[in-house]
């Protein structure tokens, strides 16, 4: 069986009778990799796996006849128990993803505006993600994609085609903001786990892709009041832009005992140039840096356009209303 990883074609073979392949289907998986999905599609990656008690990559082989090899050893992913084969194959699905032109944005949520229009929100672990996801979700507005977003250019456009479907939040996001969301499990440490797989809208949305109408760089907190937007412009998109799209190429997102060093191609390297070309000039004055309170933010650009400060390269934000 061929599984489909934000539209990466993986062929796994090897010993795959203890249900190796089938972990990639469960929401632990899911939580990180972006719409998996079996597939009868010829392979971009081919992964064959040996048992093993400790996880280790132990042969790479590159675009060889357009294909990328990896030989493994590893016990069954497993939450808590053995996460590197996860992180590993997102890493491999990001670098085949690259050479179609589709970028895994890292550490992204997306939700549709009533416009019917995207925004993409960006930001480090911690900043607001998660509960920007939730209050979505409790406001009715379809959550394209909950930890990974998968984008693709488009007539000069990004558009949002894939993302992950399950997303982790804190029970304690309904109490503070006043919604309501239903959830499928908890995790051990007592967070919500909301499925969104069988949510046929979003998955209507994604076949056709979604255009990305406004970037926001999250740097949300519970204990602000109000919300401040300062614009982003010119270079500052293409550095941003740069480390949540070539984070999981380079193995940021660590797993043990370290991620590989996968090489970037000249085909990978090429469609990187146009993506920042096109985002830096394309969403110009469409890309925000956010700080203040969840629902303020949250509203801010759901409302419209966001109430911004000027000449931001050099003007830091007023939190004085906060």
């Amino acid at each position: 069986m061929i599984l489909s990883v934000a539209g990466v074609n993986v062929k796994f073979t090897g010993f795959l009778d203890d249900g190796f392949r089938e972990a990639f289907l469960g929401t632990f998986a899911r939580r990180y990799l972006p719409d998996v999905f079996p597939s009868e599609d010829g392979p971009d990656i081919i992964l064959e796996r040996f048992k093993g008690d400790s996880f280790r990559v132990f042969s790479a082989i590159y675009d060889h006849n357009g294909v990328d090899s990896y030989k493994i050893e590893s016990s069954v992913p497993s939450a808590y128990g053995n996460e590197a084969p996860v992180f590993f194959l997102l890493q491999a699905v990001a670098r085949a993803g690259a050479k179609k032109g589709r970028f895994i944005i890292t550490d992204s949520v997306s939700v549709v505006l009533p416009s019917g229009k995207a925004v993409l929100f960006v930001g480090y672990p911690h900043t607001g993600k998660s509960t920007i996801s939730a209050i979505a979700l409790g406001s009715d507005l379809p959550v394209l994609s909950t930890e990974n977003t998968v984008l693709e250019l488009r007539q000069e456009k990004l558009f949002v085609v894939g993302g992950t479907d399950v997303l982790v939040y804190d029970p304690e996001v309904e109490g503070i903001y006043g919604i309501k969301i239903p959830y499928d499990d908890v995790t051990k440490s007592g967070y919500r786990i909301a499925d969104l797989r069988g949510d046929s809208t979003r998955r209507a949305l994604l076949r056709g892709g979604v255009e990305v109408e406004t970037i926001v760089v999250l740097h949300a907190a519970f204990n602000c009041s109000q919300a401040s937007f300062a614009t982003i412009r010119g270079r500052k998109i293409r550095k941003t832009l740069w480390y949540f799209a070539t984070a999981l190429l380079k193995g940021l997102d660590y797993y043990e005992p370290l991620p590989l060093h996968m090489p970037l191609s000249e085909e990978i390297s090429d469609n990187l140039r146009e993506f920042l070309k096109v985002a830096s000039e394309s969403y110009s004055g469409r890309m925000y840096e956010a700080f203040g309170n969840h629902r303020a933010i949250f509203e801010g650009v759901v409302g419209g356009s966001p109430q911004k400060e000027e000449n931001t390269e050099n003007q830091s934000p007023n939190f004085s209303s906060m």
